[in-house]
């Protein structure tokens, strides 16, 4: 038998890569009075704002491939914190349209800002394109 290392199962770099990378993120967007995770949503209702006339937290758990009770939960923290407005659905009486406030979009955008500017360093030297379509092939194939 061969044991292979931890360093030699790509599982492992691949958790260890991605724990790096959420302290840098959560290092970073503590600046902002956000977790990373409040970043996320702050940032997918602004983005699928742009095409979207109505945004729900379904929207955001389908779009952003997040966990549903985990959406719920962090949107009331951003609307404890007023970075998001809730409002009854025009046709759906079980859901809720998601609205972001104006200290809410300052935050998204910078975060995104933010973000772009840690993805660059992170990942500099890398085949980024082919990063992303194998960590995209990895996600669709749950």
């Amino acid at each position: 038998h061969i044991i292979e290392q931890p360093d030699q199962q790509l599982g492992y770099l691949l958790v260890q890569t991605s724990w790096l990378k959420q302290r840098i993120n959560s290092n970073a967007f503590n600046e902002l009075g956000v977790t990373y995770v409040q970043f996320v949503i702050l940032a997918g209702i602004l983005e699928l704002g742009v095409t979207r006339p109505i945004i729900t937290q379904q929207t955001i758990v389908v779009q952003r491939r997040l966990d549903k009770t985990m959406v719920s939960s962090v949107v009331k923290t951003l609307i404890k914190k007023q970075l998001v407005s809730k409002s009854e659905h025009p046709t759906d009486s079980r859901a809720m349209v998601l609205k972001l406030t104006s200290k809410g979009e300052e935050i998204a955008c910078k975060g995104k800002a933010k973000a772009k500017e840690i993805d660059t360093l992170f990942f500099d030297g890398i085949d980024k394109q082919a990063l992303s379509n194998t960590l995209t092939f990895l996600l669709n194939k749950r």
